[in-house]
């Protein structure tokens, strides 16, 4: 097992109210990766910083040997290029304004096809190992995403993982 920092025991819960998280996910049994999670960063990143990041994993997680070598030799190698999700534009905004029908969202990027890699900004992440030692990983995300009124209006959903010793 791993060690933990010595403030960090079973039982105890870890909380933050914002990060940026990222996960793998797919369509189909197919493309089911190994393990979901991938890593949880500093909601103080920026977008271009998270892109970053966010190619790379795909890149050294995903991709063979021999596309990774290319990869290092130029980007333009990489069969995908991480994107911002887009939110849709409510009809009244779209007749009183010059918006498009979808916007790109700083808060989600995306890279991959199926399966592909997600980040997005989550809320109220907390982590926590219960008594068999198993990670608990629980958060709330925003859904139904649309743009009204100068702002973003969301449902909200919440997630969890769980990670085996």
């Amino acid at each position: 097992m791993k060690k933990l920092p010595s403030d960090f025991v079973k039982g105890t819960h870890a909380k933050t109210k914002r990060a940026w998280l990222l996960t793998w996910e797919w369509a189909g049994k197919h493309a089911k990766m190994k393990d979901k999670f991938v890593a949880i960063i500093s909601s103080r990143y920026t977008n271009g910083s998270v892109k970053k990041t966010l190619e790379q994993y795909y890149v050294s997680d995903y991709l063979a040997l021999y596309e990774q070598f290319y990869y290092t030799k130029s980007k333009k190698h990489c069969p995908y290029k991480v994107e911002n999700s887009t939110i849709e534009t409510s009809e009244r905004m779209k007749k009183v304004s010059s918006l498009p029908p979808r916007i790109p969202f700083s808060e989600s990027l995306i890279i991959g096809g199926n399966p592909w890699l997600w980040a997005r900004i989550v809320y109220d992440l907390e982590t926590w190992i219960d008594e068999n030692g198993v990670e608990h990983l629980k958060w709330k995300e925003r859904e139904n995403i649309s743009w009204d009124d100068g702002g973003i209006k969301s449902d909200w959903k919440e997630g969890c993982l769980k990670r085996q010793p």
